[in-house]
């Protein structure tokens, strides 16, 4: 017979769980939300010439693999006995889509440093790589119950929650600064050309001086900064995206500091775990189909003038 003491700390272990439970449904209604009202336009990049670039594939099956793995979990939130296979599943449906929203990460960095060199490369890559790694501890921390119990209890926080988290933001962060760094430079480069042609300095006599920042004011600094003397099309692709990276990045760090909370209970501490998935994932998605619509937009307009189409 249980003392009064455990039976109270058994009470609290399920309130927790179903806290947590509570989360999952509501994150995975925000996820079917987004695909349901975005569904006519992820039609419409089906019937792109681009359809099958990997940074489409990737689109794709990072929204839908969440979405199975949404469906996965609610059914197991409904199956009367815990069933640590049917849990094994959804992790590992939510690791691949994961690994598939940081590619796509992976795959915007690249192409803003496609004329950088192999080194550059090569780290994006390896980071890519570590974050993937990473985040597979969530294949190891899945839940499981005593025996045949009316809901999986979690198992106590530990490192195999930490690291994932850990992984994905620091990824984030990377992949928004080296943005936010190329958004700088190349702003730059066009604050310094203007300021440069309005003296009557001539194009070839430039050449190896970019990038000084000496003698301009602090005002001009920030303007280049965020990115407001870039072309609309390059700014619409680099800086507006960098806003939901943020939010991403924002959403990972408090996640991460409520994980480390050890005044809470064990459940309490993952409550924001799966609301940065699905918002990563959302934010993602929302560059994605923005930067398509955008490129899309403006080749239509070039070949409507007769120029050279805008390169994808």
């Amino acid at each position: 017979m249980s003392s009064p003491s455990q039976h109270n700390e058994q009470l609290a272990m399920i309130e927790a769980n179903l806290a947590f439970v509570h989360v999952i449904y509501a994150a995975s209604t925000v996820q079917i939300w987004d695909v349901v009202i975005h569904f006519a336009e992820d039609v419409e990049l089906l019937s792109l010439p681009g359809r099958y670039r990997a940074p489409t594939v990737a689109y794709f099956l990072s929204r839908y693999f969440f979405l199975v793995s949404h469906f996965l979990l609610l059914t197991a939130f409904n199956t009367p006995e815990c069933r640590p296979s049917l849990e094994l599943a959804v992790a590992i449906f939510s690791f691949m889509a994961t690994v598939l929203t940081l590619f796509q990460f992976f795959l915007r960095v690249r192409v803003i440093y496609c004329e950088d060199s192999r080194l550059k490369m090569g780290l994006f890559t390896i980071l890519w790589v570590l974050a993937s790694l990473g985040t597979s501890f969530t294949l190891v921390s899945t839940t499981a119950g005593p025996g045949k119990t009316s809901i999986c209890i979690i198992p106590p926080i530990d490192f195999t929650y930490v690291v994932p988290v850990i992984a994905i933001l620091g990824y984030d962060s990377c992949v928004f600064l080296a943005i936010s760094y190329q958004i700088y430079k190349l702003s730059w480069q066009l604050v310094w050309i203007k300021s440069q042609a309005s003296t009557g300095v001539e194009w070839g006599h430039m050449d190896g001086m970019l990038g000084s920042t000496c003698g301009y004011s602090f005002r001009a600094q920030a303007s280049a900064l965020l990115g407001r003397d870039l072309p609309f099309l390059t700014r619409a692709i680099l800086y507006d995206g960098q806003i939901y990276y943020l939010i991403s990045v924002a959403s990972g760090v408090a996640t991460l500091v409520l994980l480390l909370n050890t005044s809470i209970s064990g459940a309490y501490r993952l409550l924001l775990v799966p609301v940065h998935l699905v918002l990563v994932n959302i934010m993602t998605g929302y560059v994605f189909r923005e930067t398509e619509d955008l490129v899309v937009t403006f080749t239509n307009l070039d070949e409507g003038r007769g120029s050279r189409p805008i390169a994808t």
